[in-house]
């Protein structure tokens, strides 16, 4: 069972994401994307000797939550250039996956293309909002999109045959039977400058007769292969090992609890959130672990684990990079116990929207244990395992979801009782639940009961304001209406509530066979170029695999407004979490595509929401290079 800090550090980076993409549902654009329409500098001329050669080789797989998010729109996933965005430029970008596109250019002029852009043909300048770094890793990914796996394995087997004895396993001109300064394959500074046409020419010039009887599809692959000795492409492990090293000490957090001894730890990188390696160790009588040799590439980050008295802990996460190789890791662990008095809910925010016949509910419920041991939870009849937190929700509720999690895994339901089993560690805001369900209602009018089952710190409730809606809460002060994002919300709030039901009385709603009005106005605007907010409501559902989106947004939206912000990041570097919203919302743009794909989607709404996620994505770019800057 995953412990409680897991869950803050990736489901919690999860609520960031789906913020960001419920943008998409709460603002839509028709228009092309701005970057692409704003002014640049002239760039400088293309000098191939002054593009700094990449600190270390590219990881192409390192590239591609950038190339998705940034190049993607345009050139197309697979770089058929066949974005949704095409559509807006004077002619479509060039086809990346066309192995005579790639093979016309170098890397070094790649790079160049990439960092100044090329205005005149709607390429945004990207150097403003990628590090020299991101842009190598980036543009590799793309390079990679005219080959595949299987076509340079091929290479390589007839390099190997025919190429090695000279010019050595690795390319670097060192084979047995080398005569003379033989060019260093693996050496970036001369291979960035050259094209695989310029290759191909050196080649048939000095060895005019080796490969001779092969097809231009295997000198191909011989030369693409070749050039995988200067980067690392997207089929390799995201992992280098390096110079980096994770040193840290799991201590005891309980007062007068027991020693911590030779506890095993287990450390996991992570690229693009996935798993790409792990580790194990043990630590010593103190408490102390190391882990040396370790990747220091950019876009590889940490968790370290550690069970504990049958509870999982886990760190917080870390990332290594050639300047600061070597981080120290705190990890505390705590003793248990079944006593729950110190839990407590510090904030809630609830926003109820409609839809035909139907109320969208999202709750995101920030829970505290203020006891100093891991709350494992009390027996419940008809649950298996105790637990630890419980919600009540409607009794017609359906369609219920989680961000971290599914009813009858992590989550039980017993009635109008929602049950979360996973323990609780002591701290000020260790849990985030975010929930979503649906209530039909009939006519056009319902009420909503919802009980507070523990003291609550904070609770808002924002309803969007709807022609002929009437609400009347009781349990809240009703506040002045907010407008986020263009969108007009009613607002109530409370604070230091005891435990108690709050009531929502709601007439007006639109009926099933209803026209939602922002529906409506969505359709009158399409094609005209303005900007049309569309909430929640009058998007499809969801598939279970794609993060609840409404909640978090206004979350992050009105904190300065209304709330506090959504996570407290006193221990996460801002820039590794701006790193972290990119990739997480990469996953999010690939999401949405399935659903487009599957036809869960129409054409027209994927392209817009698509658009304005990458708008969003374009905005964590900037704040990334000013932090970058700092």
């Amino acid at each position: 069972m995953r412990s409680l800090r897991f869950y803050r550090l990736f489901a919690g980076l999860a609520i960031v994401c789906a913020a960001f993409i419920s943008l998409s549902a709460l603002m839509m654009f028709a228009t092309p994307p701005v970057y692409a329409q704003q002014q640049a500098p002239t760039p400088p001329p293309f000098v191939p000797a002054e593009i700094p050669p990449p600190a270390q080789m590219p990881l192409a797989s390192l590239g591609q939550a950038s190339f998705l998010q940034n190049c993607a729109p345009c050139h197309g996933e697979q770089g058929k250039s066949d974005g949704p965005s095409v559509s807006g430029l004077p002619a479509p970008p060039p086809q990346l996956a066309d192995p005579a596109t790639i093979w016309a250019r170098s890397p070094a002029e790649y790079f160049h293309i990439v960092k100044f852009g090329r205005i005149q043909k709607f390429m945004p300048p990207w150097g403003d909002h990628l590090n020299d770094t991101q842009i190598w890793q980036t543009l590799y990914y793309a390079w990679s999109l005219h080959t595949d796996q299987a076509k340079v394995q091929s290479g390589a087997q007839l390099y190997a045959q025919t190429c090695t004895e000279c010019h050595g396993a690795s390319g670097q001109g060192d084979g047995p039977k080398a005569k003379g300064k033989l060019p260093n394959f693996a050496d970036s500074a001369q291979m960035i400058v050259q094209t695989q046409v310029q290759l191909s020419e050196q080649w048939k010039k000095a060895h005019p007769t080796i490969g001779q009887d092969w097809s231009e599809d295997q000198r191909r692959n011989v030369l693409d292969y070749i050039r995988t000795f200067s980067y690392t492409p997207p089929w390799e492990s995201a992992f280098r090992a390096g110079n980096g090293l994770l040193q840290g000490q799991v201590h005891q957090g309980t007062p007068g609890g027991s020693p911590v001894t030779t506890l095993p730890i287990t450390l996991t990188a992570y690229a693009n959130f996935t798993p790409v390696k792990t580790f194990t160790t043990t630590t010593d009588a103190k408490g102390q672990f190391t882990f040396p040799n370790l990747s220091t590439d950019e876009g590889v980050v940490y968790i370290a684990e550690a069970a504990y008295a049958n509870v999982q802990y886990n760190s917080n996460i870390y990332a290594l990079t050639p300047v600061t190789p070597t981080q120290n890791i705190d990890l505390p662990v705590y003793e248990t116990t079944t006593d729950g008095s110190g839990v407590h809910m510090s904030r809630s925010l609830w926003i109820i929207d409609q839809k035909p016949g139907v109320l969208v509910i999202d709750q995101i419920l920030d829970f505290s244990n203020q006891l100093d041991r891991t709350f494992l939870g009390r027996p419940v009849q008809g649950l298996a395992a105790p637990a630890t937190l419980a919600l009540q929700i409607p009794a017609k509720a359906t369609d219920i979801q989680f961000q971290d999690g599914t009813l009858g895994d992590r989550y039980k339901q017993i009635g109008d009782r929602i049950y979360d089993v996973a323990p609780l560690l002591p701290g000020e805001e260790v849990r985030q639940i975010y929930i979503q369900y649906r209530v039909p209602f009939e006519n056009d009018a319902t009420k909503i009961e919802q009980q507070l089952l523990y003291p609550v710190g904070q609770l808002n409730l924002l309803i969007p304001d709807l022609p002929n809606l009437q609400v009347e809460v009781t349990g809240l002060k009703a506040n002045q209406p907010q407008t986020v994002q263009g969108v007009a919300y009613r607002f109530w709030s409370g604070d230091n509530l005891p435990t108690q039901t709050i009531s929502v009385n709601l007439s007006g709603l639109i009926p099933t066979g209803g026209t939602d009005p922002r529906a409506v106005a969505a359709a009158s605007t399409a094609g005209t170029g303005a900007v049309t907010t569309v909430p929640l409501a009058a998007t499809p559902p969801l598939k279970p695999a794609v993060p609840i989106a409404v909640g978090g947004v206004l979350l992050v939206a009105l904190a300065a407004v209304v709330i506090l912000p959504l996570r407290k990041q006193k221990t996460m570097d801002r820039a590794l979490a701006l790193q972290q919203e990119k990739a997480a919302l990469i996953q999010n743009i690939a999401q949405l595509d399935d659903q487009h794909d599957t036809n869960e989607l129409e054409t027209s709404v994927w392209a817009q929401e698509r658009a304005e996620l990458k708008s969003q994505l374009l905005a964590v770019a900037r704040e990334i290079a000013l932090e970058e800057k700092k």
